[in-house]
């Protein structure tokens, strides 16, 4: 069992709908197993390495792959991510004496669970010391590797701030910055936008380095990484290992200067983007698909929304995901969907009741200069607490769970250290019953919902979702029982 206070959760309010929530995000979690799933992609038989019978897997669209492992004078294994250790544990597993060396950068507090593979902690999900510790481990592997070695890269959520390696005449302070304002803003994209610049280990650098030897790189993130059909697209992404976009600097640098985050960066990062330098410019694109390197995703948001509804049909609810990779505000996401559920109790339509409705995804929540504490699936569910509880869309056939599946939604802690609170929380859950609960105890929950503090609120309500690392990374899974 992933949620670890589910005695707590399920003791109040609407006992059954929690109960049957809780019971679809576990069945959505353990459906999309980093560890089972590269288990499957990846098999030893005799002296060949085998990798594929899964074409829902192969991102490259290049094809299965057998290797002669008598061939292969060493295999490497780097990498950084909230579920990358889960991956890498079943890689040891696979190749046992076989695998050479590793480094892996895993967030910090996690379990450690690894043999043969070099830890190193970091920090998600503004980078710290950790963060520029571990990626150059990686990449003097990545370097010694020649043409008679082969290098699985293993990637998921959270590298963009646990693997990093500021260019020459940046610092980690002005990489930090433009996590803080993604932050502040409430927008991914921001990060996306920028870190290709300012790293020597993104946009494909890491896979170039390990050149000339073999690499299959293992990724996931929340949804699906579009197919390439055996054509190296020029379009980038995150993912470390990604190939490269074409070369367009000078036009991302006047984007940013019409975003009102530019003024906000540091003097140094801002310099070293303006000054066109190849050293901040990514790879040629041309040179990297000469490259031997193959992409493929073992785990993905799609299994575990697919999971989720699997589950609800398990426990006589009809399961409908409305979206795999919903990609919205938190106070959007709350208002739009709280009125779908609405729909489905009072007119039966376009789902009647019992019914799960389902999403996968990331929301945002720009916080500004709130002090408080919270996450982004905890801020949905109270949003949605209010509109259960009182007015036109109330309602006490309802119960709302969401979460993050890594088990950590929000910084929680790393912008409070000293609350004495057990941060990070998952996410929270709540009814047609959690307004009354907040009035007897006491919490005004627009009020915490004003400064972000929905963590603090969802503790003293007994409707926050605790599990600790899950050992997975797909984004966040939600659902609405409406029965």
């Amino acid at each position: 069992m992933v949620i670890k206070n589910r005695k707590e959760l399920v003791s109040h309010g609407d006992r059954d709908g929690r109960s049957l929530a809780i019971d679809i995000l576990e069945g959505g979690l353990a459906a999309a197993d980093p560890y089972e799933n590269t288990r499957k992609l990846i098999r030893i038989e005799g002296s060949r390495l085998l990798v594929g019978g899964h074409p829902e897997m192969d991102v490259s669209g290049f094809g299965d792959e057998v290797i002669d492992l008598s061939e292969i004078e060493n295999i490497y294994v780097i990498g950084a991510g909230k579920a990358s250790q889960r991956q890498a544990q079943a890689l040891e597993d696979i190749l046992g004496d076989r695998l050479t060396a590793g480094a892996l950068t895993i967030k910090r507090g996690e379990e450690r669970y690894l043999k043969r593979i070099e830890l190193t902690e970091a920090a998600h999900p503004v980078p710290d010391e950790g963060s520029v510790l571990g990626a150059p481990k990686a990449q003097a592997i990545a370097r010694s590797a020649g043409e008679k070695d082969l290098v699985f890269t293993v990637f998921s959520d959270g590298a963009s701030s646990l693997f990093v390696s500021p260019a020459a005449g940046l610092t980690l302070e002005d990489v930090r910055r433009v996590f803080f304002l993604a932050i502040k803003y409430g927008t991914q994209g921001l990060i996306h936008q920028v870190m290709p610049y300012f790293s020597t280990v993104n946009c494909g650098r890491i896979v170039c380095q390990a050149h000339p030897a073999r690499t299959i790189n293992l990724i996931s993130q929340v949804g699906t990484f579009r197919r390439w059909y055996g054509v190296v697209p020029d379009t980038g992404s995150w993912v470390p290992s990604w190939p490269p976009a074409r070369r367009c600097l000078p036009q991302v640098v006047r984007e940013l200067e019409q975003k009102p985050w530019w003024d906000e960066f540091t003097p140094n990062l801002r310099a070293a983007l303006k000054s066109g330098e190849a050293r901040y410019e990514v790879p040629d694109l041309d040179e990297f698909v000469k490259i031997k390197a193959s992409y493929w995703q073992p785990a993905d948001t799609s299994q575990m929304v697919e999971g989720a509804r699997a589950k609800a049909e398990e426990l006589g609810l009809k399961g409908v995901i409305l979206c795999t990779a919903l990609a919205a505000q938190s106070s959007a996401a709350a208002s739009v969907l709280s009125q779908i559920a609405h729909e489905c109790e009072t007119h039966g339509r376009p789902f009647a009741p019992p019914v799960a409705l389902i999403t996968g995804g990331h929301l945002d929540v720009p916080v500004g200069d709130a002090t408080g504490i919270g996450g982004r699936n905890q801020e949905f569910v109270l949003l949605w607490a209010q509109t259960l509880g009182s007015g036109r869309l109330a309602s006490k056939r309802v119960a709302v769970a969401a979460m993050d599946s890594d088990g950590t939604d929000g910084p929680g802690t790393q912008h409070a250290e000293g609350s004495g609170q057990p941060i990070c929380m998952a996410g929270g859950i709540v009814d047609g019953y959690t307004l009354e609960t907040a009035a007897q105890r006491g919490v005004d929950i627009a009020a915490e919902l004003g400064n972000h503090n929905s963590t603090m609120a969802l503790i003293r309500l007994g409707s926050a979702i605790y599990t600790g690392n899950t050992r997975a990374c797909l984004g966040d899974l939600r659902v609405a029982v409406i029965h």
